[in-house]
This record gives structure tokens, sequence and C-alpha cells, in this order.
């Protein structure tokens, strides 16, 4: 098989040189800047893209309209959905109605609860039932950049001019100029960027001590390490319990409820005793621990390819962290090879 380097408009083919992956790591970052972004939309620019990509569908050009967040988003779609549906209904002028009605927050009231009540104001049972099918006509604009990354990539450093992306030029205007958008036949609501957006040292959404995200309409949402956590394990971390965190029905929620306690903490909490510890930590260690209101559990602490601790929930006959290991791949410990970790 020949590994020689082939660049030409139809074929990328043979690995990529030093000079390319210097100027692949560069255009990556370049991408995660556009994601992580809190400078507000240029709608001048983000509007022709989206018109650009209804006449690429072959459809007519929507009416466009930028919001403060993914939430007005949702209830504006369902609001308008219901309104433009009517007679002779001036599109245009309904989405800058709703839009300054959901705009007017009054003081002490959540963006979630007014925007709730303007969708039923205006739209009724109806509208807040067309909200609910918001993801079924959305896309994720500058949050799903790891296409766009990809295929700019293969275009501006290695090359590649398929007559089958022509059109994409829109599609790209459109993740560098605007987030989340809700497409319908008649109109499109794009999510403007947060104002605020943390991440950590590997680009993931994280708030130590604060939200992850939050909107100009003061919407907010919580993270840790890129897992969605409710929002009082942030604010209020004394309200998170060790009982909370290690029965969370989420995995990697709650992996991040142990981990914001602290591993130490949530163990001398439920006075865990060690029953059984592997020599690999990728095999884990069982403990048992007494929960308040449940009795006695065995949990599989662990550690993935990550270097992240789990704790999986195992079956009280377990005897060793090998059996329970084994248990979690569904299968009996005279079975189990260990399997190969990928970092």
């Amino acid at each position: 098989m020949s590994n020689e380097i082939v660049r030409t408009p139809t074929k990328v083919a043979g690995g990529v040189t030093k000079e390319e992956e210097v100027l692949l790591k560069q255009h990556a970052d370049m991408w995660i800047k556009r994601i992580v972004s809190t400078e507000t939309a240029d709608f001048s620019k983000l509007e022709p893209a989206i018109k650009g990509l209804y006449r690429a569908a072959n459809l007519a050009e929507p009416e466009v309209i930028l919001v403060n967040s993914p939430i007005q988003m949702v209830f504006m779609y369902g609001t308008c959905s219901v309104l433009a549906a009517k007679k002779n209904a001036n599109v245009r002028q309904i989405l800058d109605d709703v839009a300054a009605q959901m705009n007017d927050i009054p003081a002490g009231v959540s963006p979630v609860d007014h925007y709730l009540s303007v969708c039923k104001s205006l739209s009724g049972k109806k509208g807040l039932n067309e909200a609910k099918n918001w993801s079924s006509v959305y896309q994720g604009g500058a949050y799903w950049a790891q296409y766009d990354s990809y295929l700019t990539a293969m275009r501006d450093i290695l090359g590649l001019r398929l007559p089958e992306h022509a059109n994409y030029k829109f599609w790209e205007e459109a993740a560098i100029h605007g987030t989340f958008r809700v497409m319908h036949q008649k109109f499109c609501i794009v999510s403007d960027f947060p104002e605020l957006l943390k991440i950590d040292e590997q680009s993931r959404a994280h708030g130590q001590d604060g939200p992850s995200h939050r909107w100009r309409d003061g919407w907010s949402l919580y993270h840790w390490h890129g897992v969605a956590v409710p929002e009082h394990w942030i604010m209020n971390k004394n309200s998170l319990s060790a009982k909370e965190a290690i029965t969370w029905e989420n995995i990697e929620q709650r992996r991040a409820a142990c981990e914001i306690l602290g591993w130490a903490k949530v163990l001398r909490e439920l006075d865990a005793k060690v029953i059984n510890e592997d020599g690999d930590p990728e095999i884990g260690t069982l403990v048992e621990v007494n929960l308040p209101d449940i009795g006695k559990e065995k949990f599989l602490r662990v550690l993935c390819g990550t270097k992240r601790e789990f704790a999986l929930p195992v079956p009280p006959d377990m005897k060793t962290a090998l059996q329970a290991n084994a248990w979690t791949f569904g299968m009996d410990i005279k079975d189990f090879v260990v399997p190969e970790v990928r970092t």
C-alpha cells in the first residue's frame, strides 16, 4: 500500500505532512474560538447565510430573527408556528411582536416563566405543544462545528474542492455567525451567543462556582467538566448529599456529583467499607456503603481510561472488584478478559 501524499481537488490521501499538522492544529483552535465566543452575533452576516440555506434546499427565503437565548428560541418557535399558520398572517410582524413581548421580562420573573406565560397567552396549549417539537426542526450552528472544522480543513489546508460542497458556504457562514436555530417553512429563529461561557483546560463547558453559560436574558446552564448538572449542585454545594451523589441515575452526572463533593467526603459520609481492592485501578475497588433509608449497597469505584473516577452500583453478592467489573460488562468472571483501555 502506497503512503504517497496525494493532494488534488477531488482526492486527499497519504496522511499529513508536519507543516499540515501545524496548520490543522491552528485551524481547530480557530473553530474552538468561534464555538466559545461570547460576542453578540453579526445579524448582517447571519441573515443572508440562513436565507442561502433555504434557497439551496429549493425553499422560499424565510423571515429571520435573532433572539437572546436558546430557551427564548424554543418558546418563540411554538408561539410563532401557531400564529404564522393563520390566514393572511404577516410573519415578519408576528416575529417582531412576539420578540418584543418576550424581551420585556418583568423584574423578579425568570426568563423561562416569562416565555412560558407569553407563549401560553398568545398561542395557548397548541403553542406549548409546538414548542415541545423544537428538537425536530433545529440545527446546531456554531455548536455543531466539529463538522465544519473538518470540512473547512479539508478545503483550506488540504485543497479538497468537491462540487457537492458548492452550497456549503451558507452552512459555514451560519455556523460562524449564529448558534442554535429552529427552521420553520416561513421563518428561522436563531439564538445569540451567550454573554458568558466558561470552559476547562480541555475546552469542555465547566463552571466551578457558577454557570458555565449565561445568555443576555439571564437564562443559565450549569456544567461540570462537560457534564450538565442541576443548578444547586454548583450554587449550593451544601445541599448536595453523598447519598444523592452516589445514587444519581445518570452515571456521568453521578461521577460529576462525587467529584464536586470530593470522593473522600463521599466515602467518609457514607462510612464506606473496602471489600476488595484490585491492584489495577481500572479494575477498581469494591466498597460497601450504608445508605440512609436504603441500607447496605455495594459500589465499584473504578478509574476509566480518561483517568476519571466512577462509582457503579453492583449486586450485593459481588465478592471482588474483578467480579464486579466483569458484571458491569454482563459477563461471568471466568469469561472476563480485561478490556483494552482507550485514552
